[in-house]
């Protein structure tokens, strides 16, 4: 009878260890999150500005390091030999007039699109 006991009791640990184990197995509220912004974010534009007053590749620098200090901004390229500013974008985390503003905040003027 003991022995009988005692294997009721195992098999109710084993049992109460697996409930536990599926409780706990739900996603993290992090990873969750993440997934789901990662879905919002998936709205890319990609926009090229006429932009004056580059004079050297340190403008072109200038001008991405501003533009990536605004979240959601993937790419920043820039040509002073052209007068131009690519930027890839997420439109679910910024706008064009930030970057236009964070351009013009730089010391550079923004003509339009291009």
């Amino acid at each position: 009878m003991k022995k009988l006991d005692m294997m009721k009791k195992i098999l109710m640990i084993l049992l109460a260890a697996m409930l536990l184990a599926a409780c706990n197995s739900k996603p993290d509220k992090k990873e969750a999150t993440a997934t789901g912004q990662e879905a919002l974010a998936a709205e890319w534009v990609e926009v090229t500005l006429s932009v004056e007053g580059m004079t050297c590749n340190g403008c072109e620098n200038a001008i991405k390091a501003g533009v990536e200090t605004i979240e959601g901004i993937a790419e920043v390229e820039s040509s002073h030999e052209e007068a131009w500013t690519r930027v890839k974008y997420d439109k679910n985390q910024t706008s064009l007039e930030d970057i236009q503003t964070k351009i013009t905040e730089t010391g550079y003027e923004v003509k339009g699109e291009l």
